[in-house]
């Protein structure tokens, strides 16, 4: 199954994001879903406080991530 994502491939970016422009909106592959999983449609996310910090490095995490869980 494919969706698309906001794709964060390295954190650190300066603000302002909208110059910087960490994220790109990217076709992804998702695994199937396993036992007692669902898949659901999501029309939107957005982005909160603990995503910002991410982008710019304060919060470490593995890349590339997916962001938006809002």
């Amino acid at each position: 199954m494919r969706c698309k994502a906001a794709v964060l491939r390295q954190s650190g970016a300066p603000r302002p994001f909208v110059d910087s422009k960490p994220l790109s909106i990217e076709e992804i592959d998702l695994a199937p879903p396993g036992p007692n999983e669902v898949v659901i449609k999501i029309a939107g996310a957005g982005l909160c406080h603990s995503d910002l910090s991410v982008l710019n490095g304060d919060r470490p995490r593995p890349t590339p991530t997916v962001m938006g869980h809002e």
